[in-house]
């Protein structure tokens, strides 16, 4: 894989709600869309990636980012990651790789307002446990 350096990312839009009177099970269904690769007319390395994150807890309520990161790679991984995403080809371990960061930078705006809002955490965090003493 080539190298990938991120070096900025923005939340562009928020769309958060809860419905207080729910009451029931709650399931949750996360949902990532590139939504598009673009290069940066001022410098060829460099290429925006906007993006949808969105996590759908049914009738309890929804929460949905809309943003854009900004990485530094080749032209050559910029091109085939435009293309790829045109002919809807995911197979690119350098699509992988942006989907993670997208994941990280979009993840940690959606505790915040999953906290804010008492929706439960959309992903399983890492828990501190105690060995049995045998």
């Amino acid at each position: 894989m080539e190298k990938i350096q991120l070096i900025g990312s923005r939340i562009t839009s928020i769309t958060a709600k809860r419905d207080q009177e729910f009451s029931g099970e709650v399931s949750i269904k996360t949902n990532i869309q590139i939504v598009s690769f673009d290069s940066v007319p001022e410098d060829d390395s460099t290429m925006k990636t906007s993006y949808v994150f969105e996590i759908d807890y049914g009738d309890l309520g929804n929460v949905k980012l809309n943003g854009v990161i900004f990485v530094k790679t080749t032209t050559e991984v910029i091109a085939s990651l435009i293309e790829s995403l045109s002919e809807k080809k995911i197979e690119m371990e350098e699509h992988a790789y942006i989907t993670n960061l997208i994941i990280q930078k979009a993840s940690i705006k959606a505790f915040e307002l999953e906290d804010e809002l008492g929706l439960p955490i959309h992903m399983n965090l890492p828990k501190v446990q105690i060995k049995d003493k045998e």
